[in-house]
């Protein structure tokens, strides 16, 4: 299972909507070996711009990497038919960069694969990269996200 997907179908599979949907297209996913590979297009209008940059500060792309990953979740689900969840970043950790700033114009390749799965606890640990542009080969930014699956997003919230 390998099929594009442009932000308007994309949309339907996560739960950020509005300014703070920040992924463009999913280029690659594959729900058996739980990767994706997704594109952001960086405009001024993106909601991390910074004038004074004429971009967006690398930190950004630990969010960008987020999405892709809750993107391949809802993709995932969708293709098994279970039930959404909730999600929330409980870890960004190995954050290294080469870069400073993502320019205006430019098109960010983020990319997720699985490396830790606890069904029980509902916890994911992922390792990500981030690119300069879709055809660049060498990583601009490397980080290993964990993340955590709830049907009660509230109930963690509120503790």
């Amino acid at each position: 299972m390998n099929q594009r997907i442009e932000k308007d179908r994309l949309v339907e599979y996560l739960p950020h909507k509005g300014k703070m949907f920040l992924l463009s297209r999913v280029t690659q996913h594959d729900v058996e070996k739980l990767s994706i590979t997704v594109e952001t297009d960086i405009s001024e209008d993106f909601i991390f711009y910074e004038k004074e940059l004429d971009g967006i500060p690398n930190w950004c792309t630990f969010e960008i990497m987020a999405q892709a990953i809750s993107a391949l979740t809802g993709i995932h689900d969708n293709f098994y038919g279970i039930e959404p969840k909730a999600g929330c970043i409980l870890s960004v950790i190995g954050f290294e960069s080469n870069i400073e700033v993502f320019k205006a114009g430019t098109t960010i390749k983020a990319a997720a694969v699985e490396e830790y799965r606890d069904d029980e606890s509902h916890i994911y640990r992922y390792k990500c990269a981030a690119y300069v542009s879709p055809e660049a080969t060498e990583t601009a930014v490397e980080a290993t996200i964990t993340v955590m699956q709830t049907e009660d997003i509230e109930t963690i919230l509120n503790r």
